[in-house]
């Protein structure tokens, strides 16, 4: 299926999405670290630390995360060793722990379930009002 150049500002959809990706990793690295900050964690993953912590969170909460590259090196400015941290860990879920094969199943099932709804509704309002219209034209002399 050709998909026009100019739809994503010159890059691909999956560019695109690899994109958006980049982002959600970030901040998914960026929560199991304040997790484990927080010492929160399953094992020995949890290691407290209250100024990494509060620093941390001050940031998602402050600092917007449109760039992801740009947004943790501006946390590395403030905090060298807590960016790195989130740069590993980033790294680490998207080869390691994130479910690639789960993401496209649950996609597809999701576009499915929508479709299937949407056109669920849209040939009841139809049949709805070819009912209606029947039922007035009986009703005419």
């Amino acid at each position: 299926m050709h998909v026009p150049s100019e739809s994503f500002g010159g890059v691909s959809p999956e560019r695109r999405a690899a994109r958006s990706l980049q982002s959600f990793f970030t901040f998914v690295a960026a929560r199991i670290v304040l997790s484990q900050l927080e010492g929160i964690g399953r094992s020995d993953l949890g290691s407290y630390n209250a100024a990494a912590s509060t620093t941390l969170r001050r940031f998602l909460l402050d600092e917007p995360m449109r760039d992801p590259a740009d947004w943790l090196a501006r946390l590395m400015q403030e905090n060298e060793m807590l960016g790195a941290r989130i740069l590993e860990v980033r790294a680490a879920y998207a080869v390691e722990d994130f479910e690639w094969d789960n993401l496209k199943r649950l996609a597809i099932e999701g576009l499915e379930a929508d479709n299937t709804a949407l056109l669920r509704q849209h040939a009841t309002k139809h049949f709805t009002v070819m009912m209606d219209k029947a039922g007035s034209e009986e009703r005419l002399p």
